[in-house]
């Protein structure tokens, strides 16, 4: 299997397949593929019936993934400014994604999802989801905007905005965490909800939240 980053203002990846590899993606995301790219649908079965209806029905994300096998070639595009990144998972790394950023997987590599607690505050961050990767094998991902990579030590934390996360070690803990603005009644009112995240292990954060509005 190949992977090649086509790059531009809006970036795809093409993958190349021999016989009898497979990839998978998320629905609607195929921008075309050879003739002879078979295609069918991958169950998401490692989490249950109801945490994958509890994914379809809150978090708007489909009960199956595509899959398409070869020979031949496909490519994936997010529609979306941005950039890519082709990552290669050593066997047992675990890779978290941020939901709706993952272009494609090797067969070979297990999916899963989990669930981020927001504060649960009315009208603010109710939780979010991320698919969990691991190795081995390749995958590939869309950040939108630009990507900024760091390695938190163990112990390190850092905070940031949550729409603006992209990936992170299986090894970094999240969590979700109200920032008051100034002290008093009102300041805790107007707090500014953040994620925490703590080492060790490796952090991609995306310059655009594909979530909200731009103009």
């Amino acid at each position: 299997m190949q992977l090649e980053t086509l790059k531009g203002v809006v970036p795809a990846v093409l993958a190349t397949l021999a016989p009898k590899e497979a990839i998978y993606c998320e629905h609607g995301i195929m921008l075309y593929k050879d003739p002879t790219v078979g295609v069918g649908r991958k169950t998401i079965a490692s989490s249950g019936v109801f945490g994958s209806l509890k994914r379809t029905t809150v978090g708007g994300i489909p009960y199956f993934l595509a899959e398409f096998s070869g020979p031949g070639s496909v490519a994936f595009s997010r529609d979306g400014v941005g950039e890519i990144r082709e990552i290669e998972l050593a066997p047992n790394e675990v890779l978290d994604v941020a939901e709706g950023s993952l272009l494609c997987a090797d067969n070979r590599v297990p999916y899963d999802m989990f669930y981020v607690a927001g504060t649960h505050r009315p009208g603010r961050m109710m939780g979010f989801w991320m698919d969990r990767l691991t190795g081995p094998g390749w995958i590939a991902l869309h950040g939108y905007g630009n990507i900024i990579s760091m390695t938190l030590a163990p112990g390190e934390k850092m905070t940031c905005d949550y729409g603006s996360l992209l990936w992170k070690s299986g090894s970094v803990q999240a969590r979700s965490l109200n920032l008051p603005f100034g002290s008093g009644l009102l300041g805790k009112l107007e707090a500014y909800e953040v994620l925490e995240l703590f080492g060790p292990g490796k952090v991609a954060l995306q310059s655009v939240d594909a979530k909200k509005p731009h103009t």
